[in-house]
């Protein structure tokens, strides 16, 4: 699957009615991607690569860089990608594996990035938008599993620091009608939260 040209990117976006401000970080993400000389490819993936998105769902992007420049990586994206108006941001680093950072923004837009090692064993699911794959990396990435449902997700994976995140999407959630994933997770949250001292 060659490079998404980035104006057809920018109008599944808008078709989706994505925020304004998830051009800009799109674009900026491929902008980095294209004048590292560590990244090997870059994916859209989650509802707006399915197309089903909508105004304040995640810009879901993954990486795939060099070993042991997962970090360093994400150093380089968060300068513009924390440098908007951020309510919330948490995130990890793990050296020769993957970083990551999700970062909530006021204007309720979101994005959840990561930069995985290229010899780290993450499969990548369809459907999902080449938004840089100048050498078809992606395409050695690709197996045939269903994505992830939120519905299997384990709350409070890394306490506090998440917290917001956590309940943002729940907020979202409830925003299209599924009070029942809402109530569901916002259950095992509270028990994660009593198990582990945190209420």
């Amino acid at each position: 699957m060659p490079t998404e040209p980035l104006e057809s990117l920018h109008a599944r976006l808008t078709s989706q009615n994505a925020a304004p401000s998830q051009l800009s970080r799109i674009s900026d993400v491929r902008s980095l991607c294209e004048r590292s000389p560590h990244c090997h490819g870059l994916a859209l993936v989650g509802s707006f690569a399915q197309g089903t998105g909508d105004r304040i769902s995640d810009l879901d992007l993954a990486a795939f860089v060099t070993e042991g420049r997962e970090a360093e990586f994400m150093a380089q994206a968060h300068e513009f990608l924390g440098s908007s108006e951020v309510l919330s941001v948490y995130g990890q680093d793990h050296i020769g594996e993957a970083s990551f950072r999700k970062y909530v923004y006021l204007d309720f837009s979101s994005c959840e990035f990561y930069a995985f090692s290229n010899l780290a064993p993450f499969k990548l699911r369809r459907p999902f938008l080449s938004v840089w794959n100048p050498h078809d990396y992606l395409e050695t990435l690709v197996v045939d599993e269903d994505p992830p449902r939120h519905e299997t997700f384990d709350p409070y994976p890394h306490g506090d620091d998440a917290l917001v995140w956590e309940l943002v999407d729940c907020i979202k959630w409830l925003s299209r009608g599924r009070q029942a994933l809402a109530k569901s997770y916002l259950l095992r949250l509270a028990e994660a939260l009593k198990a582990k001292g945190a209420v």
